[in-house]
């Protein structure tokens, strides 16, 4: 059985073994209502999702930030110069977005940067048609496998990442044990906690190391990497880098791991919080037709001490 079904699995023996043998079957009126505080004693929930907001470097470089708008307020407001501001057909609040699907905590699915075959392009392949709402979502959650690479933070030329070599990864396996099928594997290097902050001080995080190349980039794994974690069982991986690949091109790491029907979260937050061992990652896009990648919210099941 897949290590992420196990988890499942014991959750349900959790709820099922606190019922008495003569309790009323599932479904009948009788039946009481499951606790989720019981289901999930024992395990702190951390969010591992940035804020996407106007005023936080949410969007890549000098991409577009999110923009939204009042849709409906509960009555019609007006501004000062006596427009109306905030339209009303009903006493309900709502927004609308215009957003990247690549904005803030983000998954990349194989369809990013592998065109369609039969599209003529470099690199095209059956992959090139795996976008997010055919992706399968129980590869997005799993035993997380943290990798700590903060000796690597910063410690580049401006305009270009450090590297985490494959040998930070088997130097890894050899202190916590081999990375095993269905394992999340997650880059924590402390780059969004440190840089991951309001305007102007957010131009830290993209626009300086990728468009003015006068920072540092984030750490980002070599493209030998995918190959051996897909080797080992592994479909899905994290990094609270703003990307997987380096700050200087992510194509390379990228195709290394999409090609191989890979997909991962990057620009998570607070990774230092989850153990090397024995936490348990799940990660929730939203559901778009032919997405590329989408926003969405991460986070990590973590027993509590």
């Amino acid at each position: 059985m897949p290590r992420h079904l196990l988890f499942v699995t014991a959750f349900t023996l959790l709820v099922c073994g606190s019922c008495a043998p003569n309790q009323p079957a599932p479904g009948s009126a009788a039946m009481p209502r499951l606790d989720a505080n019981a289901l999930f004693t024992g395990h702190d929930v951390v969010d591992l999702t940035v804020l996407v907001h106007e005023t936080l470097p949410a969007h890549w470089g000098a991409n577009p930030p999110l923009q939204r708008w009042t849709n409906n307020w509960f009555s019609a407001q007006k501004n000062e110069y006596g427009t109306i501001a905030k339209p009303s057909d009903g006493p309900y609040y709502s927004q609308r977005y215009v957003i990247d699907e690549h904005t803030g905590t983000q998954t990349d699915f194989p369809a990013h940067f592998v065109p369609p075959p039969g599209s003529g392009l470099p690199h095209a392949g059956p992959m090139g048609l795996v976008t997010g709402d055919k992706y399968p979502l129980d590869r997005m959650l799993g035993p997380a496998a943290v990798i700590d690479v903060t000796s690597l933070l910063d410690q580049s030329e401006p305009g270009k990442s450090p590297v985490i070599p494959l040998s930070m990864v088997q130097a890894w396996e050899k202190e916590h044990g081999e990375i095993q099928p269905g394992d999340v594997v997650l880059f924590y290097s402390g780059y969004t906690d440190r840089y991951y902050k309001p305007m102007p001080e957010g131009l830290r995080l993209t626009f300086e190391p990728v468009v003015l190349k006068s920072k540092p980039g984030w750490p980002a794994p070599a493209p030998e990497v995918m190959p051996y974690l897909r080797k080992k069982g592994v479909w899905h991986l994290g990094t609270d880098g703003p990307s997987m690949g380096p700050s200087e091109g992510g194509q390379a790491v990228h195709l290394a791991g999409l090609e191989l029907g890979m997909s991962w979260e990057e620009m998570l937050i607070g990774l230092g919080a989850l153990p090397p061992r024995g936490a348990f990652y799940v990660a929730l896009p939203i559901k778009v037709a032919d997405q590329s990648g989408s926003p969405t919210r991460a986070m990590a099941f973590v027993p509590r001490r």
